[in-house]
């Protein structure tokens, strides 16, 4: 080896050495911001937390004062609860699952059409199947009602451990004290965080098992990192951090002569010379970078391919008291009734179980020699009790006497019922919504009363449709960047119905070349709230069945229709057997009202047109009834040469169209006409009732007739 080779090594290693140097520096740089804003996170938020916590205490049952509790116990006095806050809890969280908010996808500009936006919408549907997301909204949920916040999260992953396609998911955070989100947020679904943390605290065992390769997991001691970051690491455990931050980037667009829009670093060397830039300007874009940390490094990193933090909260009541942000669910107020609840109910059973060992009164000297005895009376049941009839002085005296008194039963029982109703009051939540009967009859009337409590706490649903609402535009501004290869992908329809569908590629569809590009367009998103499709159903056919009550007439005219929306077994085949039994033409109407509105525009114009020759044409034979009999035989053959044309340009217009009403119809005018032409031709007087009545018997006839050459039974669907 010379020592020009010997020399480049030197510099090779030298470079490598530098860069590493260079790299460990910026990481060190991340890891003293990540620190410094948990720290930030840490005290903006320490009284949500501790409130947040006691909350969560209080609705799992620990509801006395430590040292009330400590001195009823050493007193062997009751300590009882009764936790009513879950019910109101529930009350608000079963309502909003009964009603579960869904994300509806529009196009947003004219490079969007609708049928993508159905294909997102179904994607982003089975995109929630796939994840269990009903789980991650539930629990935000909970959260938000019980101690005012909680989250979930959008996260992608590979398919499966064999692809290397990659897809959305949407997971629950189960612990929501395990997430720190940049407290400067002012939107309530946090769109505009800056950063955010999801911690994990994790065993030595365990996080050497994970990380075995990483510097901590080589430590024997971590008892120094404790001592520089004590809210990071201890001598038994880790602590773990997704973190998620935002940068910046300058980036230069130019406006094109063709109206299009191009990063101006991606435009080729030497523009086509009909395309000019007309514009050019900078913008500022945001980056999302993801690294998981601990104490002392960087574990993984990575971009991350969307433009929001993908951290979403769910907030309770949110309240700005001089800048200190106040968080609080459904229990903060509802605490002062519940534990005075909890006492008057610990007072009404001490007072009733103590009433009968009210203590028995005597001078002194009567109970000696028997104290042992009277010390028990209010413990056991003795067959009798000695006493000593004189007292100290020798004077005879009655025998003991209990100090008899009345317990003030019914103010106890009166104070506990108003802590009850103060419950109601502050929760917001009152009988009818518990399920109490009030003296409501009518279905309606229970249904207002109820809806007064939702509409009390119709702010936690709300707030809820605010955070899907942003979970919403995470993932269609996700798809297009991870959904970017042409693949297959599964959707699902709002009845749950499966379809696969092609992206990214053109396929053929009814004939026709079709794509779905998930990268053209711009697309926004909506949230509506109300029933599940199944719940509609189910209301539908309730909805029938009172209708088949106040009319039992029609009820087997929509038999098959109310079957239909029925959840029993075979429904849908005895459905379609109820449909047979309809008298004729109750089901060929409203598949041939459906064909009517199918019609492409210019076979209905040219029934139109025809419909006015033949207007014109009845028109000219009750003109031609006062005519000479010359007369009417000339125009009855110059008819029957005209209507041998319209004839068959008919035939051939209802072979194309396949709408049985519109046949019926042409063939009943036609008929009429041949009527009235043979009478002419029998200078026969017209009978307007009989010639109507005649050419309805002739347009049934004719529909009995091949129809352009093919019979009814052999038409195919559709003509």
């Amino acid at each position: 080896m010379d020592n020009n080779e010997i020399s480049n090594d030197n510099d090779s290693d030298s470079a490598e050495h530098e860069a590493a140097e260079s790299q460990s520096e910026k990481d060190q740089e991340i890891l003293s911001v990540a620190r410094s804003r948990f720290d930030i996170a840490v005290t903006a938020e320490s009284e949500i937390r501790v409130e947040a916590l006691d909350d969560l205490n209080f609705r799992a049952g620990d509801q006395w004062p430590d040292d009330i509790k400590r001195a009823r116990e050493i007193d062997r006095r009751p300590c009882l609860t009764i936790n009513k806050l879950p019910q109101y809890i529930r009350q608000v969280t079963n309502d909003q699952r009964q009603n579960r908010p869904s994300i509806k996808v529009n196009p947003a500009d004219d490079k969007a059409d609708v049928e993508t936006a159905k294909i997102l919408q179904g994607l982003i549907r089975h995109i929630e199947y796939n994840s269990n997301a009903d789980v991650a909204y539930d629990t935000a949920f909970e959260g938000a009602a019980t101690k005012g916040i909680g989250y979930f999260r959008v996260m992608t992953d590979y398919c499966d451990s064999k692809s290397f396609e990659q897809e959305i998911l949407i997971k629950r955070i189960r612990n929501s004290f395990n997430v720190y989100l940049d407290p400067n947020y002012q939107e309530p679904d946090g769109s505009d965080a800056a950063w955010g943390f999801i911690f994990e605290d994790m065993s030595k065992d365990d996080y050497k098992a994970q990380y075995p390769k990483s510097k901590m997991a080589d430590m024997t001691d971590w008892k120094s990192i404790g001592d520089s970051a004590p809210t990071w690491a201890g001598e038994a455990s880790v602590r773990v951090a997704e973190y998620f931050y935002k940068t910046f980037k300058e980036v230069t667009y130019v406006l094109l002569s063709d109206k299009t829009v191009v990063e101006k670093s991606q435009l080729p060397p030497i523009l086509p010379p009909e395309i000019q830039i007309v514009a050019e300007r900078t913008s500022v874009e945001p980056a999302i970078k993801w690294c998981k940390i601990n104490a002392v490094e960087i574990l993984e990193r990575t971009d991350w391919p969307g433009k929001w933090i993908p951290i979403i909260p769910v907030l309770g009541d949110e309240l700005d008291i001089d800048g200190r942000k106040v968080l609080e669910g459904v229990i903060r107020h509802a605490k002062d009734p519940q534990r005075m609840l909890n006492y008057w109910v610990s007072s009404e059973t001490e007072t009733i179980a103590l009433a009968p060992r009210a203590p028995f009164i005597g001078v002194e000297g009567q109970f000696e020699g028997h104290e042992e005895k009277w010390q028990s009376a209010n413990s056991k049941n003795h067959a009798f009790l000695e006493y000593k009839p004189t007292s100290i002085a020798g004077q005879p005296v009655p025998p003991p006497q209990r100090n008899v008194f009345e317990p003030p039963v019914m103010a106890i029982t009166n104070a506990r019922q108003q802590s009850s109703e103060d419950l109601k009051s502050t929760t917001g939540i009152y009988d009818a919504s518990l399920g109490a009967r009030s003296s409501e009859n009518s279905g309606i009337a229970i249904q207002r009363r109820a809806a007064q409590s939702q509409t009390n706490t119709f702010h936690f649903i709300d707030n809820l449709t605010r955070a899907l609402r942003h979970a919403g535009r995470i993932i269609v501004d996700l798809i297009p960047k991870v959904y970017d290869t042409p693949r297959t992908v599964r959707i699902l329809g709002e009845d749950g119905t499966v379809e696969m569908v092609a992206i990214n590629q053109i396929f053929m569809k009814k004939g026709e070349p079709t794509t779905y590009d998930m990268n053209a367009g711009k697309y926004d998103v909506t949230v509506s709230v109300g029933s599940s499709y199944q719940t509609k159903r189910q209301e539908a056919a309730a909805a029938m069945l009172d209708f088949t009550k106040a009319m039992p007439q029609q009820a087997s005219l929509i038999a098959d229709l109310m079957v239909r929306n029925m959840d029993w077994p075979q429904a849908q085949e005895i459905a379609d057997r109820l449909k047979k039994t309809l008298p004729p033409g109750i089901a060929e109407q409203a598949e041939g009202e459906q064909d009517q509105k199918q019609l492409p525009p210019e076979v209905k114009a040219k029934m139109d047109q025809m419909g006015q020759m033949i207007e014109q044409l009845t028109a000219q034979l009750n003109k031609a009834n006062d005519s000479d009999e010359m007369k009417l035989q000339e125009l009855e053959s110059k008819e029957r040469i005209e209507m041998q044309k319209i004839q068959a340009n008919i035939e051939i217009e209802m072979a194309k169209m396949g709408s049985k009403e519109s046949q019926l119809l042409l063939l009943q005018e036609i008929a009429q006409i041949e009527k009235r032409l043979d009478m002419l031709g029998q200078n026969q007087p017209i009978d307007v009732e009989q010639e109507n009545e005649a050419g309805a018997m002739g347009a049934m006839a004719s529909q009995q007739q091949p129809i352009g050459g093919i019979s009814p039974s052999q038409q195919p669907e559709g003509g």
